[in-house]
């Protein structure tokens, strides 16, 4: 499950942890929001009697697994110190076996990259085995930076799986290979395409489809069943509105689940490969938006009954299946008033896992057995935050000065009567192409329960709501993308919600570039600006996205060409209006990231000094662009507390230490 910024998993149900209370005098301490969740990518074993997860603990992380019954203790299979490489995600193989993948900063040929690897461990923390490439290969280390994309697990063998893998130091396109997780061994079952960066195997394990990205432009490549007669299904560029993005096949060899265009959104079709002309069948589609998620699979069929997804109270709304679509009513039903999101079947079908959250509601994971109907809490994220202790969001639609309808979402610190002019904190999302909604935010609840008002708005470029709306952002950073926040803010004024002089602009990653584009085009509108991993100069971060594979063409789509482009890049980079500013500004980056480089922030820093202005940079030694570690994560917090307090004023002070 993609873990956005600021979101993590916890678990005070098993680990007996305290919990704050409703109704305190004061609100939780800053760590009941910024700490790393306790347990995080929970997983059901094949025979639904255990779970395995990663468990966060201090600076430490630990990959656990317990019965589900809790008739054994928390048991931990491996650790890492999180300072030279980090636990990304978890599963089983068998019932007494995981695969653990494994991200950790690397570099070469000069070029700072992301390296992962996967490890095998028996639960008990024995038989550790890397699945690394083997140094026999030639040359095989200069493009061996991605070795965790599983392509199939092979659930009915249980002792293999199939892995994409460099072939050697000629070309990065990655091989299939059949891959032993008990002893390391593997062997091609096959061979690399150049261009082709995902393969995709059908219900009888064959590859049957690959997906070739040159530049900013894609070729769906399928096969017939013996995964022979290869052929171009689908081509187009990267933000085409005809583009078509293969989910998995069916039962049937030849039925393959594609997101596709349907009346300006994505939907879900179902495409029999057998047909020359590749003829759609809509399967599923959303009035409210794009269809997006994962597939979810019938136990025992593997057979496609949903999509992981849904809107608050109907998750059925995700599934097509009869039988599916009875479960998570009945889900729904049991656990009211969240967005309840089945992740993952035991092999039998028995049990199930089940990750729900909802406004105002920290998420939890839970477990649900359908032999008798039972449900409950597996792990808590938030264990000290009850939902009671914690602001809902309000949606709201604002209207952009050109007519544009802009989703937006305000969360109030409880107990204050609307309208009342409050400090607020505006909160541009990352991505760009990402969205906010209703479900719970870690980062908004924290700042609402200090007292100040926090407005997060789906400005255009973000993602959800179809083609157009998402293709109306490309090349207009800093431009009409910056004027849906203006635009939002001021809405916020007129309501009579935000004091116009009590303003802060907050945002990491894309939002933190906002945030420093919002202190240099529009500074008289806020009295402070705070860029977590922010981009300040977009020519020098073409110049770094152009050492990675097909990394200048898509920035090229989606920004703007270093040089065809380059006076609106530089228009629009905030380092070069470090002139404008005049509130103080605080830069936060990871000496690590890997997406925004450190150097984006140092250069806005020394920009802003020698104009003379009020900046404070803060290094996060060995950090990466998601504040995965928890010393990152609670620093930023706290530094973002005490900057508010001392720019815009909040409405309590500090809880804890």
């Amino acid at each position: 499950m993609h873990r956005p910024l600021f979101r993590r998993a916890a678990a005070a149900a098993l680990l007996g942890l305290a919990t704050w209370q409703a109704g305190a005098a004061a609100p939780p301490p800053v760590e009941a929001y910024a700490r790393l969740p306790q347990l995080e990518s929970p997983t059901l074993s094949p025979d639904g009697q255990a779970f395995a997860a990663i468990m966060n603990r201090g600076d430490e992380a630990l990959v656990v697994t317990r019965n589900i019954d809790g008739s054994e203790a928390l048991r931990a299979a491996m650790k890492t110190d999180n300072r030279e490489q980090r636990f990304a995600w978890l599963r089983w193989v068998n019932p007494q076996r995981l695969v653990v993948s494994l991200h950790f900063a690397g570099k070469r040929h000069g070029v700072e990259t992301t390296e992962t690897r996967l490890v095998a461990v028996d639960r008990d923390g024995s038989h550790v085995k890397t699945l690394a490439q083997p140094t026999a290969f030639a040359n095989a280390s200069a493009y061996a930076q991605i070795q965790d994309r599983v392509v199939d697990w092979l659930p009915e063998d249980g002792h293999h799986i199939l892995l994409q893998s460099p072939v050697d130091g000629t070309d990065n396109s990655p091989a299939v290979y059949r891959v032993n997780v008990d002893t390391g061994a593997r062997e091609l079952v096959h061979g690399r395409r150049h261009g082709v960066r995902q393969w995709m195997t059908d219900g009888t394990h064959r590859v049957r489809l690959g997906v070739r990205q040159e530049g900013a432009r894609i070729e769906v490549l399928v096969s017939d069943p013996a995964g022979e007669s290869w052929r171009t299904a689908w081509s187009y560029g990267l933000f085409d509105s005809h583009s078509v993005e293969p989910l998995g096949f069916g039962a049937d060899v030849n039925q393959l689940f594609v997101l596709a265009n349907h009346e300006g959104r994505r939907a879900l079709f179902e495409v029999d490969l057998r047909d020359p002309a590749l003829s759609r069948r809509l399967v599923l589609a959303s009035p409210r938006g794009d269809v997006s998620g994962s597939l979810v699979r019938a136990a025992l069929t593997q057979q496609p009954v949903g999509v992981r997804g849904g809107a608050e109270g109907d998750a059925a709304a995700s599934y097509w299946d009869p039988q599916a679509q009875a479960l998570v009513r009945a889900i729904d039903a049991a656990v009211p008033g969240r967005f309840n999101r089945l992740l993952q079947f035991s092999s039998d079908g028995s049990r199930y896992l089940l990750y729900s959250s909802g406004n105002g509601l920290p998420p939890q994971f839970m477990v649900g057995d359908r032999g008798n109907g039972s449900i409950s809490v597996l792990a808590r994220q938030y264990p000290d935050l009850t939902p009671g202790s914690v602001a809902r969001k309000q949606a709201h639609t604002v209207t952009a000065r050109d007519g544009l309808q802009l989703p937006a979402f305000l969360t109030l610190p409880e107990g204050v009567p609307p309208p009342q002019q409050l400090p607020l904190v505006l909160l541009p999302h990352g991505g760009p192409i990402s969205r906010d909604g209703l479900d719970f935010d870690p980062l908004a609840s924290f700042l609402a329960s200090r007292g100040y008002a926090v407005l997060q708005v789906n400005f255009r470029g973000s993602a959800g709501l179809g083609f157009e709306r998402v293709n109306a952002g490309l090349k207009r950073w800093g431009l009409e993308m910056q004027d849906d926040l203006t635009d939002a803010l001021q809405w916020a004024v007129q309501r009579g919600t935000a004091d116009p002089a009590r303003v802060c602009i907050v945002g990491a990653s894309y939002g933190g570039y906002a945030a420093l584009m919002g202190g240099a085009r529009t500074p008289d509108l806020y009295r402070c600006v705070v860029s977590l991993a922010g981009v300040s100069d977009l020519i020098a971060l073409s110049t770094y996205r152009a050492h990675y594979v097909n990394g200048a063409d898509v920035f090229e789509q989606q920004v703007g060409s270093a040089w065809g482009d380059r006076q609106q890049l530089k228009d629009t980079s905030p380092r070069r209006l470090a002139a404008n500013f005049k509130v103080p500004v605080l830069l936060l980056h990871g000496s690590d990231d890997r997406a925004v480089p450190f150097e984006q922030s140092v250069e806005m820093a020394d920009a802003l000094k020698s104009a003379g202005k009020d900046v404070r940079l803060v290094g996060l030694e060995g950090g990466d662009h998601g504040l995965s570690f928890q010393r990152h994560r609670l620093q930023f917090f706290r530094e973002l507390e005490d900057f508010l307090a001392a720019n815009i004023g909040p409405a309590s002070a500090r809880s804890g230490p």
